[in-house]
């Protein structure tokens, strides 16, 4: 008796709580926590409710939830589609998932989104009760499946009342706080080191996977891409991006061969391999998932959509014809990621702007001409060798060696103090410096345009003299993006993007400033520019992606810190952190920060 007392309870409580909306929700109402418990249950429960608002669907994994439908119904015409992300990962479960889909709906488009995942998944029933599919689409028995949720472990449906208890007793400053809270906490994507710090899953290396499910797969796709030609459906294959570590489970033969088997069934969109996407953890959630921004780059690809910025490497449409070439080279492990021995050094950066001769005019940002020399007097007295930004570039591509204590020193903006002052300095003293800078103000003492006198800069005849002294390397610090978006500059704030502004405009804009100042300093100096320099230091995880496709091998940023470089790892020049030598600072002080 008490056995059934118990029984009847669980019943009664697992009904009642519902955990994951199967008997509706009624009590509760929690929709969202059930989205999220099950995805795979709530939507065909919503899609059986509303498919006349619908006539086309994204089907793939957890992953295939960044493709946004609303991009896709602007490219299609007619279409209206909606996303079924399942989450097991198993091409089974989509397939079944599809022809319930068809069986039972109006489908005109079908976006199939497969990639790597589903080679470790392709069991016919899940036992995690998160991935259970709808009787409906699985053809299981219904009231087996109502029994199983009726017995459920309580635990699901404690959870669910948690959370309800936590919503429904929230006060006006409890949703404050934790909008607050969640504006604050949210994911900062830019700096790539704080990046790695908060998210430790991405330095982790991964199990070494096979590919034995590729027949199960292919013999899925097949079935599908046969169904839909036989109903007149539009079927469109796209593959997953993956973070190289996924890639990297696979051998190179295995993955040729999964792509060359996709092949022979239909054409499809790749976006997986070894792809300047598959390098940057930013681009992704977590290994096996990848941002909305990514999805948006994969379907601006698939459509030519010029508002979407998109990596040149990123992308492939795929065929018969080309996949053995494809395959080989966007599987094919980069260099920099084979070699398991790691060389690194540590490279300080030293900041300057403007030399003075009268200490009353100093400031953070200019020092006086004692002050410069006794610096580089303590830099040599302690063993420090002077070299330039680009040398750093020519270690990591393991063309040089670099001296015991390097350190590199810096000038942004390209003021005439440093042809008058540090110039004669350095050539004395026999050291180098580089120095980054505006394009639109050299050998301008007015601002653009106007009466307004503004600190000199040196000419493009003094940048030459510099350069082939061998003394000053020239770099870019923009042509004219060096503004801090106040009432008087009407303009973006530095390199950084304008609120509500197109991925592909913003792109746009920021390379024909980049380029015309680079090809100023190309032209009017003879260096080659390889390093960008941020404006107030600001930078974004776009505007890193920007340089980089342009071809800048190093950024600087106003991070304080020392850096350390490592060969064959070029994503340790970016973002670059340096140290300020202000007037507060005295030349012993320095040499202490620079020891990191």
């Amino acid at each position: 008796m008490a056995m059934m007392t118990l029984s009847s309870f669980l019943f009664l409580f697992n009904y009642v709580v519902d955990p994951f909306g199967v008997f509706g929700d009624t009590f509760l109402r929690m929709y969202p926590h059930n989205k999220e418990n099950n995805p795979n249950i709530y939507n065909i429960q919503y899609l059986d409710q509303n498919h006349d608002k619908y006539n086309s669907y994204i089907i793939g994994g957890s992953q295939s939830s960044s493709l946004s439908p609303e991009m896709l119904n602007h490219f299609y015409e007619g279409a209206k589609f909606y996303g079924i992300p399942i989450s097991s990962n198993n091409i089974r479960d989509y397939e079944k998932t599809f022809f319930y889909l068809v069986r039972n709906y109006h489908v005109e488009n079908v976006i199939l989104h497969i990639g790597l995942s589903e080679l470790v998944q392709h069991q016919d029933h899940s036992s995690n009760v998160k991935e259970r599919l709808h009787p409906k689409v699985s053809g299981d028995s219904l009231g087996l499946f109502y029994l199983e949720f009726l017995m459920l472990n309580p635990k699901w449906g404690l959870q669910k009342l948690e959370e309800w208890y936590k919503k429904n007793t929230r006060t006006v400053e409890d949703e404050s706080t934790l909008r607050s809270f969640l504006v604050h906490s949210s994911t900062n994507t830019d700096d790539l080191e704080n990046y790695l710090v908060q998210n430790p899953q991405f330095i982790k290396p991964l199990t070494n996977l096979s590919t034995a499910n590729i027949d199960q797969i292919v013999a899925s796709l097949k079935r599908i891409k046969e169904q839909c030609e036989a109903r007149g459906i539009h079927l469109e294959v796209v593959t997953a991006p993956t973070y190289y570590r996924e890639v990297d489970q696979f051998g190179l033969e295995s993955l040729q061969n999964y792509w060359r088997r996709i092949a022979q069934i239909t054409d499809f969109w790749d976006f997986s391999g070894y792809t300047c996407v598959s390098l940057d953890p930013r681009y992704f959630y977590n290994p096996t998932n990848y941002r909305k921004s990514v999805g948006q780059m994969m379907v601006g690809y698939m459509f030519g959509d010029k508002d979407v910025f998109i990596p040149k490497n990123f992308g492939h449409y795929t065929t018969a014809q080309n996949v053995e070439e494809h395959s080989k080279k966007v599987f094919t492990k980069p260099s920099h990621l084979a070699t398991s021995v790691i060389e690194e050094k540590k490279i300080p950066i030293i900041t300057y702007h403007h030399i003075v001769t009268d200490s009353k005019l100093e400031n953070a940002s200019t020092i006086t001409l004692v002050k410069f020399r006794n610096d580089m007097l303590e830099l040599k007295r302690n063993g420090y060798q002077t070299i330039f930004i680009k040398d750093m570039v020519d270690y990591v591509e393991s063309r040089n060696e670099l001296p015991e204590k390097p350190v590199a020193v810096t000038f942004d903006d390209g003021y005439l103090s440093n042809y008058q002052y540090a110039y004669p300095i350095l050539k004395e003293l026999g050291m180098k410096a580089t120095v980054s800078i505006i394009g639109w103000s050299v050998g301008k003492n007015k601002y653009k345009n106007t009466e307004k006198s503004i600190i000199p800069h040196f000419s493009w005849e003094q940048a030459r003299e510099m350069y082939q002294s061998g003394v000053f390397d020239i770099q870019n610090h923009t042509y004219d993006l060096h503004n801090t978006n106040e009432k008087e500059y009407p303009y973006r704030r530095g390199v950084l993007q304008k609120t509500d502004e197109r991925s592909g405009t913003y792109y746009r804009e920021f390379v024909e400033d980049i380029r015309k100042n680079q090809y100023l300093i190309e032209n009017n100096v003879g260096n080659k520019v390889v390093c960008f320099t941020y404006p107030m230091g600001e930078y974004s995880f776009l505007s890193e992606q920007f340089l980089a496709e342009l071809g800048y091998k190093v950024t600087l940023s106003t991070k304080k810190g020392v850096n350390t470089i490592k060969k064959g790892q070029p994503q340790t020049l970016y973002a670059m952190k340096r140290i300020n030598a202000g007037p507060d600072l005295t030349s012993k002080d320095l040499v202490r920060l620079l020891e990191g």
